[in-house]
């Protein structure tokens, strides 16, 4: 499995889900200053870490844990929502060999003016690395 593949797989379940037809789902992207202030819902769904374990199940073929975080921001007036978009995530994750899910407390982000609540989606796959190419 490429653990890539199965971010956008996955981002691309949620933006499937008729839940989701107005949230934007995005990538992360690097911290940068930001002056504004949230004015829709949207998810970010990216790689948290890997720990890859020393079983080898092939040449190019390891095992791994892998934790995808999703950041999911609301408007300051609609805090509550994030809850909700959160428990999709979950409905939506169903579909994939997640082994578990964690969710810290809803915080107020004062740079964005609005809330996030992050949740950790974790499960163990197959890793192949594809040789020394990377192909």
């Amino acid at each position: 499995m490429n653990i890539n593949d199965f971010i956008i797989t996955f981002a691309k379940a949620l933006k499937a889900d008729y839940f989701f037809k107005n949230i934007k789902i995005i990538k992360p992207f690097e911290n940068v200053s930001y002056a504004g202030e949230i004015k829709n819902t949207f998810v970010c769904v990216g790689l948290d870490e890997m720990e890859i374990t020393p079983i080898e199940l092939g040449d190019d073929t390891k095992y791994a844990n892998v934790k995808i975080k999703v950041g999911i921001f609301t408007e300051k007036n609609n805090s509550a929502f994030a809850k909700d978009v959160f428990l999709n995530i979950c409905r939506v994750s169903q579909k994939f060999n997640i082994t578990s899910i964690k969710a810290q407390s809803l915080e107020y982000v004062k740079q964005a003016k609005g809330y996030r609540l992050n949740g950790y989606f974790s499960f163990g796959t197959n890793i192949d690395f594809g040789g020394e190419s990377g192909e």
